[in-house]
């Protein structure tokens, strides 16, 4: 079972990674464009952010299922929207071929103390 939290936290970790830059890789593709126009030397800049972008595509497409051992996502699914679902709260993303949810990762709970008077019991 363990081997199935580890695998499932990989994929989550590969899908917040990609959720977290693909917004900045776009930014910096039309921004860079229209600024080198003025300024040739800076048209490098789109070409890294386009490279990454498709390396960070690469890379989620690359996450096997930890019950399966086929891949987690097909690239149909990320690039068309099926691997946005798990940016959501709901985690509601299934492995494609045996259905495994991201959401059968366990929750950790933190410890709140909510006043000063339960933190001296």
């Amino acid at each position: 079972m363990e081997k199935y939290f580890d695998g499932l936290r990989k994929i989550k970790t590969r899908s917040d990674n990609f959720h977290s830059y693909k917004k900045a890789c776009i930014y910096a593709f039309f921004i860079f464009a229209l600024l080198s126009f003025a300024i040739p030397p800076l048209g490098i800049i789109p070409a890294i952010a386009v490279y990454f972008y498709f390396f960070l595509i690469y890379r989620l497409s690359l996450s096997t299922c930890p019950r399966c051992d086929k891949k987690y996502f097909g690239l149909f699914n990320i690039l068309f929207g099926g691997a946005q679902l798990a940016n959501s709260g709901m985690w509601a993303s299934v492995c494609a071929h045996c259905g495994l949810k991201l959401s059968e990762l366990p929750d950790v709970d933190e410890i709140k103390i909510h006043s000063h008077v339960d933190e001296w019991k």
